[in-house]
């Protein structure tokens, strides 16, 4: 299984999808079965066998084919396109018109089987009946015992290119004008009416004993496939399928608004219960904040369980920021196409999309997030430095990059007032928001032996209780007049400590191992391309002994370093 932790970070921060440069087998068609697109310097084995999948080539193309009402003989051409942490796209293009198919096959890995395609289906159908840009879909089977021997999605190729090419050289005018657009078709997604927080489906795709809520559409609609009815069902984000919560029954996967926080939480309880034991945290840097040793499960449990005690004041009165928002899972600028105009011409990679109550969905997307800045976090306008002249080109450099994120979190900010006024709202930092989200994703988060960040956040909550629930309304008005209910938790002041001490170690740890793995050239799960594969290893290596000699006179700190090193081989369920 695709461990959560770099597959939460890897889906966040864009280096899911590799495009096919080149690749070459000994066997036909092997290629197009096996993952081709780069190497791990670590757990190689374990990430190429979840990506393995192997299909009836020939059933793809034929079905493909009628997907245009076309013959197979009509194909032209047929390759694979791309390939990710979740599925292998194929292009097929056909003769004549050059029409251009593309066959998203999900790997057996990527969970939930079934729901993740039906849903990713409905959603597309429900996107387009609100004039989304996103592609059509012609066909698909959320059944893997199809004549393909796959599930699969085929759907019209998007014109345009991704924006992802050119972002880093566009000038800020032309980056203002993709934002503008982008904030916009945000706006769009917030003024779909849902029922409830969950995924969306096409009503024949759920099983019946499956809890879901219709989604009411004008009697006029016309959606794919002859079915005009959707619903919100299961969430098919990936934190509530995660390893064996696919296995997990009686818990509520498509809750309400007020349920949502409460939901999340009781299905981490649920798995810690049936099969958490006592183990390492996966990402072997934090090991180091606790003395390496092993986490145990009963503690995290009793943390969620102060967490669902808190949760009644951390949900807002306002029924507007309680209500079920769309977005989408991972917009970043690979999955953003556009024309040479740089107008907005499609929004690709829908896949794991589920709706959240406006309070928990709100956010910046991460690429253009400044959250680390204390200036982005003041809503300040940015300026560039008055010395920008004087200082040397490397000095300049980051100064520039410093502006440009800056720049993007503040107009961001500035678009979404103006165009999505119910966004901005819950993105008022001084209603802690923030925090709010923040805690919601840990708790909601799969274990893997990290104790510290839940507990940290409830530490920080307990801190600021009479700010956070003052009037629990979420509006500015004077405390004095409000009556602030006790906080149901507490932590012992050494506790407190603690949690921060090693909340403060973990984002030390983050930020080097950020630039060891930029100095290696590897994305946060190892990944490197084909033709920087052998530099990479050799740059790991020569880091290793360096590590490894830093340490050289402490025993115990040698024999650490080497069996925790975070690039090696090894056990993901220690």
């Amino acid at each position: 299984m695709f461990y959560w932790s770099s597959l939460k970070a890897s889906h966040r921060q864009s280096v899911g999808i590799r495009f096919i440069s080149s690749c070459a087998t000994d066997k036909p068609n092997q290629h197009l079965f096996e993952y081709t697109s780069g190497r791990w310097i670590y757990n190689e084995s374990l990430r190429r066998a979840e990506r393995a999948l192997v299909f009836n080539v020939q059933e793809l193309k034929r079905v493909a084919a009628a997907s245009v009402d076309r013959h197979e003989a009509d194909i032209q051409s047929f390759r694979k396109l791309a390939e990710g942490g979740f599925n292998r796209i194929f292009e097929i293009t056909m003769k004549g018109d050059n029409t251009q198919i593309l066959a998203r096959l999900p790997y057996p890995s990527t969970v939930p089987t079934r729901l993740a395609v039906a849903n990713e289906v409905a959603t597309l159908g429900l996107l387009r009946y609100h004039n989304v840009p996103v592609p059509k879909v012609l066909g698909y089977s959320a059944n893997p015992d199809n004549s393909v021997g796959a599930e699969f999605i085929l759907m019209g190729k998007v014109n345009g290119t991704p924006i992802g090419d050119s972002w880093y050289t566009l000038s800020d005018k032309q980056r203002l004008k993709v934002l503008a657009g982008l904030v916009q078709l945000e706006a769009k997604l917030f003024a779909i009416q849902l029922p409830a927080s969950g995924s969306l489906y096409y009503w024949r795709d759920l099983p019946p004993e499956l809890q879901k809520v219709a989604v009411y559409l004008s009697r006029d609609s016309n959606l794919p496939h002859g079915c005009p009815e959707i619903c919100v069902g299961p969430d098919t984000s990936l934190k509530w399928w995660y390893a064996e919560r696919s296995f997990l029954r009686d818990i509520n996967r498509c809750p309400h608004a007020g349920q949502c926080m409460e939901a999340a939480a009781k299905k981490e309880l649920a798995w810690l219960k049936s099969y958490a034991k006592p183990r390492f945290p996966f990402e072997r840097g934090y090991r180091e904040a606790t003395n390496y040793q092993k986490s145990a499960p009963e503690e995290y449990s009793e943390t969620l369980e102060k967490y669902l005690k808190i949760i009644p004041y951390l949900v807002p009165h306002d029924k507007g920021l309680q209500r079920p928002i769309l977005r989408h899972p991972d917009l970043q600028p690979n999955n953003i196409f556009v024309n040479k105009d740089l107008d907005i011409i499609g929004l690709i990679d829908w896949q794991h999309c589920s709706a959240l109550p406006l309070f928990l969905a709100a956010g910046i997307p991460h690429y253009i997030q400044n959250y680390d800045d204390e200036e982005s976090l003041s809503f300040t306008p940015p300026k560039l430095p008055d010395n920008l002249d004087e200082m040397n080109p490397h000095e300049r450099s980051a100064a520039l990059e410093k502006f440009r994120r800056r720049h993007l979190h503040f107009y961001y900010l500035e678009l979404t007032k103006r165009f999505n006024p119910c966004h901005f709202r819950a993105l008022d930092t001084n209603s802690n928001h923030l925090l709010k989200r923040k805690t919601f994703i840990h708790a909601a988060s799969p274990w893997e032996g990290n104790n510290a960040q839940l507990k940290a956040d409830l530490v920080h909550i307990v801190k600021n209780w009479n700010i956070i629930v003052a009037c629990a309304d979420d509006q500015q008005v004077d405390n004095a007049n409000c009556h602030i209910p006790q906080c149901p938790v507490t932590f012992d002041p050494s506790e407190a400590r603690e949690a921060l001490r090693i909340e403060r170690e973990y984002e030390e740890m983050d930020t080097q191992l950020s630039r060891i793995r930029d100095a290696i050239g590897v994305s946060i799960d190892g990944w490197t391309s084909n033709e920087m594969f052998k530099g990479a290893v050799e740059r790991e290596q020569e880091l290793k002994k360096m590590a490894i000699a830093s340490v050289s006179d402490n025993k115990y700190d040698q024999e650490m370093t080497q069996k925790h090193w975070p690039f090696d081989d090894f056990d993901e369920n220690e």
